[in-house]
């Protein structure tokens, strides 16, 4: 035991050495203070740091301790008044405190903790100072949360011109002083984007620009052309990002007129293909004064679809590698948003154009009606389809006209393409003459069946859900009568404005949707006098507040003096903002009467005598026209139509003639024996009537009432 006590001191020399071999080569900063806050000691990794010397000071070939205050030693690596505060809190509680974050020399971010010195009898009488710089850590992470915000703010959006401002509202201030954002004009328009072919074959526009203060100054809208050779022409050529260091400003040229504060000369048309030569542009003060600059080209499924550039000036540090690879991960996530609203878009440019194919272009001429029409797209957000309204004007017999109005539920190519076959089951069925209730019930069975059609296999499952209803209102106006037949299956009730001004909401005739396969509709009348108003109108018409909006409507419509048209397009202004998310159509129709004068109707016995009588009526009323060059083939044609109803109807035969914008005949009796158009052969001595009709008229038909039936028919009227 005895041998054993000269050992301690050695013991403790070893402990020493160590620890001063730990403390030396610890990879963090390691400060010890005392307890005036002077620097005793400091290892390697902290004499790296500004304001820390390499050695202790010499007095008389001595080494001494610091007498500098912390404040003015470690005042370049951290706040000296922080440090300061932080170690006398040490010194004062004996408490340590960890992972206090401060701020060092330039953009530097330091995590200091203090600890207390002592033999742990007392007071402390020193204050270690652990210094960690965090700078890359933090960089780290910032750079992790910038694309985590863009994945969020970008990554579901479907507009182009949102990606492109929402890609430069993250990059700017987080990574950027400046950016601006060129997307290819074929993007805009939802075509397939040009390949890789280089910028001679890109035409750019300018698609954003931050800080917004210069949005005005850069032409945001405006077409961009960079110069041959410049870096944003090779980038968009071989598709590679940049770096550049002290950029000379190439710029590109934006279309249009303003201010250009800074002019680049054209180069030699020498060197680089027609076309691409540059002219002044105008760049905001970040990009002039930029030190450094990225250059990433908007690339997705091998498609060159945009150029992100991003400027550095106000901020000391450049871009460096780091910078280069994050801001290609965030260009990346923008250029894979912006094809896909590409997509988006021309799935919408499709759609609408199915949809406008399958509209008439202009509503037809109809002296029975003075019609105005506003039909508004909608933009659809976030589905990239076109809607299923649809509205028609359908000339009818006897002077008649049927107005339609629908919608089909649903939006993109399946909501048009079955607007597209209901509108022509309705033209058809109008075409023989069905009542409005019969002609809904019809349509009620058609979509019941385009429902139970099973799914196309090779479409988009989420794309290709079935249109579950339509709706629709179908009125016709008899201009002999002044009266509105109307149905409806479950579509917002019509508006008459009458012609002092009074208005009402047609409620009555209400149905279901089209589609549940109930085929209940009922069916109104309305006595109105001439020059009333009849309005027809989609749901989105009135997108919000309904009662309030159909007030206003009611209110706009109720001016009689005012073109039908012109009352149209004020309520679509008064009624829809500026880009509605449906679609919205309004069809009204000024109501006229036909003049006494233009008709003739009698009333005739079931005799063959009656024949005479009816040809030299035909004669007296057309000659009175001014018609006479009609009057055989109509006399011919009249007398066919009552031969057989006076050989096939049981009771009275009624004639009417109308001079319209064509003349027409009826013959109506009370048989509901429909007539066929036979083609006899040349033994036969009978069955040539009809024929005989439909050569002498341009069309022919039969209706049917309760009464009996109408066989018509309808010449053109020479010269009109």
């Amino acid at each position: 035991m005895a041998g054993a006590q000269p050992s301690a001191p050695r013991d403790a020399q070893l402990d020493a050495l160590l620890l001063g071999v730990l403390f030396d080569r610890a990879r963090s900063a390691l400060l010890v203070f005392d307890s005036e806050l002077r620097l005793l000691r400091a290892n390697a990794s902290a004499r790296l740091l500004p304001g820390v010397p390499e050695e202790p000071a010499e007095e008389n070939g001595e080494r001494t301790e610091r007498s500098a205050p912390a404040a003015r030693d470690v005042g370049a690596v951290a706040d000296g008044a922080e440090l300061q505060q932080l170690l006398r809190h040490v010194l004062a509680s004996g408490d340590p405190v960890r992972g206090v974050r401060m701020a060092g020399d330039g953009d530097r971010v330091l995590s200091v903790s203090a600890f207390p010195m002592g033999d742990g009898d007392g007071a402390p009488v020193a204050a270690l100072a652990h210094v960690r710089d965090i700078t890359e850590r933090r960089r780290a992470r910032s750079r992790l949360e910038l694309l985590y915000a863009a994945e969020a703010r970008i990554g579901a959006l479907l507009d182009v011109g949102r990606v492109a401002q929402e890609l430069a509202a993250v990059v700017v201030p987080a990574l950027a002083d400046a950016v601006m954002v060129d997307i290819a004009d074929s993007v805009w328009r939802g075509e397939q984007s040009a390949p890789a072919q280089g910028v001679e074959v890109l035409a750019l526009r300018r698609a954003a620009v931050a800080p917004s203060a210069y949005r005005e100054e850069d032409g945001v809208g405006a077409q961009v052309r960079y110069p041959y050779a410049s870096p944003q022409s090779s980038a968009l050529t071989d598709l590679r990002p940049r770096l550049i260091q002290h950029p000379a400003h190439p710029g590109p040229a934006v279309g249009g007129d303003g201010d250009r504060r800074h002019s680049v000369p054209e180069p030699d048309p020498a060197s680089g293909p027609p076309g691409v030569q540059g002219t002044p542009v105008t760049l905001p003060d970040a990009a002039d004064d930029a030190h450094s600059l990225i250059l990433v080209p908007l690339t997705a499924r091998g498609a060159l679809l945009g150029l992100v550039t991003l400027y550095r000036s106000e901020r000391p540090t450049p871009f460096d590698d780091a910078d280069l690879r994050l801001a290609t991960e965030v260009a990346e996530l923008a250029a894979v948003s912006v094809d896909n609203a590409r997509r988006q878009t021309r799935t919408h440019t499709t759609a609408s154009a199915l949809q406008r194919s399958l509209l008439p272009a202009h509503l037809p001429e109809n002296s029975a009606i003075e019609a105005g029409l506003a039909y508004v797209p909608g933009t659809f957000p976030g589905t990239g389809g076109a809607g299923g309204d649809w509205f028609d004007v359908i000339g009818l017999s006897g002077a008649r006209v049927a107005l339609v109005v629908g919608d089909v539920i649903g939006t993109g190519l399946h909501a048009a393409a079955t607007m597209g076959r209901l509108r022509s089951a309705i033209d058809t069925m109008a075409g023989l003459d069905l009542p409005p209730d019969e002609l809904l019930t019809h349509l009620d069975a058609l979509v019941s069946r385009l429902m139970q059609e099973p799914p196309d296999p090779f479409a988009d499952p989420q794309r290709n859900r079935p249109t579950p209803a339509a709706t629709c209102v179908y009125a016709v106006h008899d201009p002999i009568a002044m009266r509105v037949t109307l149905a409806l299956a479950g579509h917002p009730p019509p508006v008459v404005v009458r012609p002092d001004g009074s208005s009402e909401v047609v409620e009555a005739a209400t149905g279901p949707a089209l589609g549940g396969g109930s085929g209940t509709f009922g069916c109104a009348e309305l006595e109105l006098p001439e020059g009333s108003l009849l309005a027809l109108y989609t749901n989105g018409l009135l997108p919000e507040r309904h009662e309030e909006a159909l007030a206003r409507l009611r209110r706009t419509l109720a001016r009689p003096g005012r073109p039908v048209q012109d009352l149209c397009d004020a309520a679509v202004r008064d009624l829809l903002p500026a880009r509605p998310s449906d679609d919205a159509v309004l069809l009204a129709a000024r109501l006229r009467a036909l003049p006494p004068d233009r008709v003739v109707s009698v009333r005739l016995p079931v005799d063959h005598s009656a024949l005479s009588d009816a040809r030299d009526l035909v004669r007296r009323r057309l000659t009175d026209w001014g018609l006479r060059e009609l009057t055989l083939p109509t006399e011919l044609i009249v007398s066919e139509l009552l031969a057989n109803a006076v050989r096939h109807a049981p009771g009275p035969i009624g004639l009417k003639l109308i001079l319209q914008s064509v003349l027409t005949c009826e013959v109506s009796d009370t048989s509901h024996v429909s007539p066929h158009l036979r083609h006899a052969t040349s033994n036969d001595e009978g069955g040539r009537g009809l024929f005989l009709v439909a050569q002498l008229a341009d069309r022919w038909g039969v209706r049917y009432s309760p009464r009996g039936k109408v066989v018509w028919t309808e010449q053109e009227i020479p010269g009109s």
